[in-house]
């Protein structure tokens, strides 16, 4: 099994034995990058971002995440998140590999000419039946450029 995958965007190297007890991979996420507010039935989702800018949105708390902060979306818990200012790259850890099944489920093998970039991906209708399968479930839309900013603003002037 490739251990290099394209998933809706993002660049996903898997660097864990799928029989480890935990899941690790490394996340390249393009600029502009937005999940749909989503939510995890039963899993800890959580990162570290080894470069890049990026605003949280957590339940009802804001943050920015850059290099060295570490972030963690509780399960049950609606987030996203929007990459601000060039692209990202985050260190992804799970109790569970249902991430990494979606990923190679949803996704494709990397090949040499595959760059992370925005705006891929099934129909939504496609994406939240295809997510519910692995216990997410869309809430809502992802984070746009303008409400980014907006909730940066209000981060640094806080």
């Amino acid at each position: 099994m490739s251990r290099s995958w394209m998933f809706l965007g993002v660049a996903v190297d898997i660097l864990t034995d799928p029989t480890a007890p935990i899941s690790v991979a490394e996340l390249e996420l393009p600029e502009g990058a937005s999940p749909p507010l989503h939510v995890h039935a039963d899993l800890d989702d959580s990162f570290y971002v080894l470069e890049g800018r990026m605003v949280i949105r957590c339940g009802n708390d804001v943050t920015l995440a850059e290099a060295g902060s570490w972030v963690q979306f509780p399960s049950r818990v609606p987030h996203t998140f929007r990459v601000l200012d060039g692209p990202a790259r985050v260190l992804a850890t799970h109790a569970n590999d249902s991430f990494m099944s979606l990923v190679t489920d949803v996704g494709s093998p990397r090949g040499d000419g595959d760059h992370p970039t925005t705006g891929e991906g099934p129909p939504r209708a496609e994406l939240d039946r295809v997510l519910a399968g692995h216990g997410i479930v869309n809430v809502g839309a992802p984070m746009e450029e303008g409400e980014a900013r907006e909730l940066l603003g209000t981060l640094t002037t806080a």
